[in-house]
């Protein structure tokens, strides 16, 4: 089978990750074709990191990117693509259109992540998702708003859960303790990590304020944040607020990481305290990890976690509600204990990389079969 993965995005986080993940995967069995932005983070990942085959595109400005879906389409007649996987709303545009232009209409196969928020059914988002032949959202409940704001189409919107990789080692006891050591924790404190892009809507200012509440009421709690700045300036606001809840000498910060299963290991247990995460890949990573989770309890995330039985949820937005949460693993090692057990198990099972691609591979062969 002939795929071409096409993401223009010039970000690079999870969903670009997954992009390079999933060329990744179908090259073992199928030859891969990235069409990518060679101004993009994941162009460069890309080049560094594999030797699938790659060709460049600038993304068109235009809602009708003709030029570019032409160029597009004579790319895919060339190479006889047989599926189009693509992952950025912006490109649906140019992939619908070079399926159109193209003599070898290639199947479509839209791997959605992101939220959809207002209809879709005006006559050309219809030609667009009519081209379309099957949609994959993260998560039920983005399949369910998919299938409400993209109505004509709901038979060809299927739910598959993301996978993730088990750690490549698991800690020692002592290794742990060492590396607690290393970054300024004791071997004793109980940590809480929260690993995620710095930027309001990820809710590190709530794990402060729950640190807050803890200290007031005796509990002495300590933080491990890990993530790449968005803005200038707002680590230093998160330290300043910190500083204003006297519990600065609580957090240690740190950047992105190439390894966060590790750092997650070093943590008693793992938080998204995100607003309303489509997903929320930490957790699944956390918990093939062995580390408890906790989770707001929007969006995706109760899909993730079976509340007191494979992670906590908190009411989401509320600092309070994210203290309790963690009140309950600080005061019950045994419950900490199990939850992480049963989390382990669940993600293992539910999240595993291998079978996520496998499932994946398995709809482009049915697309390809049906025609």
């Amino acid at each position: 089978m002939n795929i071409l993965e096409l993401c223009l995005s010039k970000g690079f986080g999870g969903l670009e990750l997954y992009v390079f993940r999933a060329a990744q995967a179908l090259d073992n069995n199928h030859n891969v074709l990235a069409v990518l932005n060679q101004d993009s983070q994941l162009a460069e990942h890309f080049g560094n990191n594999s030797e699938i085959n790659t060709t460049y595109f600038k993304p068109s400005r235009s809602f009708l990117p003709f030029i570019q879906a032409r160029k597009l389409a004579k790319l895919i007649d060339e190479h006889s693509i047989d599926v189009m996987h693509m992952h950025h709303s912006k490109d649906l545009a140019l992939a619908a259109f070079a399926k159109y232009f193209s003599a070898k209409k290639p199947f479509i196969i839209y791997t959605r992540q992101m939220q959809i928020t207002r209809s879709k059914n005006d006559f050309y988002h219809n030609f667009l998702y009519k081209q379309m032949d099957l949609m994959l959202t993260i998560t039920k409940r983005l399949e369910k708003d998919a299938s409400r704001f993209i109505s004509r189409y709901p038979e060809k919107i299927k739910t598959l859960y993301y996978g993730v990789n088990a750690p490549m080692h698991f800690l020692s006891k002592d290794e742990r303790d060492q590396q607690r050591a290393d970054i300024g924790f004791k071997s004793d404190d109980f940590i809480i990590g929260l690993l995620g892009r710095l930027e309001e809507n990820k809710g590190q200012h709530l794990l402060i304020e729950a640190i807050a509440h803890a200290k007031k009421d005796g509990v002495l709690l300590k933080a491990l944040i890990v993530g790449h700045e968005m803005h200038v300036g707002y680590r230093t606001s998160l330290q300043k607020l910190a500083t204003s809840k006297n519990v600065d000498d609580s957090l240690i910060f740190m950047d992105f990481v190439p390894d966060p299963q590790r750092l997650m290991q070093l943590c008693d247990c793992i938080v998204l305290a995100t607003y309303e995460e489509t997903f929320g890949l930490v957790l699944p990573e956390a918990m093939r990890s062995g580390i408890p989770v906790i989770g707001s309890n929007k969006g995706g995330v109760p899909e993730i976690i079976d509340h007191e039985e494979t992670g906590l949820l908190f009411n989401s937005q509320d600092a309070n509600s994210l203290y309790q949460q963690i009140k309950r693993l600080y005061s019950d090692e045994a419950f900490k204990v199990q939850l992480a057990r049963n989390g382990k198990a669940s993600a293992d099972k539910r999240f595993n990389t291998e079978k996520h691609f496998e499932r994946l591979e398995q709809h482009f062969t049915n697309l390809v079969k049906s025609s």
